[in-house]
């Protein structure tokens, strides 16, 4: 066996410890370093998926108030929202008895004031009104109060409620009824709604 000359050797192990350690920290700090990068991308991609979910969000929001706009433009126009409009109801009306032919209508609107129901909730800002109107109608027979209320429906946008209705035979019980003169009186009150937003 040769003897080893370790001053020849010493200097060559310790470079090869020191390779070994600058290896060993440059792993290290590589490691740290891809792990930073790592977290930084996951931060970022969570990030870029909460933007497009408010992104989704608002998209869907600017569509939902496009729909309502436009339906509240609706509404104002045909007088649902905002002032009450009173002479279109009482053209409204007119159209119907002009279709419906009834021999006799009268009507009388009285004074707006609040709409009230059993469960019926709102949200502070929103004022919901109702103006009563009483009708007095001639009838031929039952089903033209429903032609009346059917056509005041059909012919404008607005709601109204009925309140009540009163029928009276106008003549002797039993007696055959005149297909061509009134048979019975009725006696209405609706409600025409208007919603005011503060």
């Amino acid at each position: 066996m040769k003897n080893i000359d370790w001053l020849y050797i010493r200097q060559a192990m310790i470079i090869f410890v020191l390779a070994i350690i600058v290896a060993v920290l440059m792993a290290v700090s590589a490691d740290r370093f891809r792990a930073a990068q790592e977290a930084r991308y996951k931060q970022s991609l969570a990030t870029l998926e909460s933007t497009y979910r408010q992104y989704n969000g608002l998209v869907n929001d600017i569509d939902l108030l496009e729909q309502y706009r436009a339906l509240y433009v609706d509404y104002k126009s045909t007088g649902l929202v905002g002032n009450e409009r009173r002479l279109s109801w009482i053209e409204s009306l007119e159209r119907t008895n002009s279709r419906v032919k009834l021999p006799k209508m009268t009507y009388r609107l009285m004074p707006q004031q609040k709409f009230q129901r059993p469960g019926l909730k709102l949200d502070k800002s929103v004022v919901l009104t109702s103006a009563p109107m009483a009708l007095n109608m001639d009838l031929l027979h039952e089903e033209d109060i429903f032609s009346v209320f059917e056509g005041l429906r059909l012919s404008i946008k607005n709601i109204f409620t009925v309140d009540s209705c009163k029928l009276t035979r106008k003549g002797i019980i039993g007696s055959p009824l005149d297909t061509q003169k009134a048979n019975l009186t009725a006696s209405c009150v609706i409600r025409w709604v208007t919603i005011n937003v503060k």
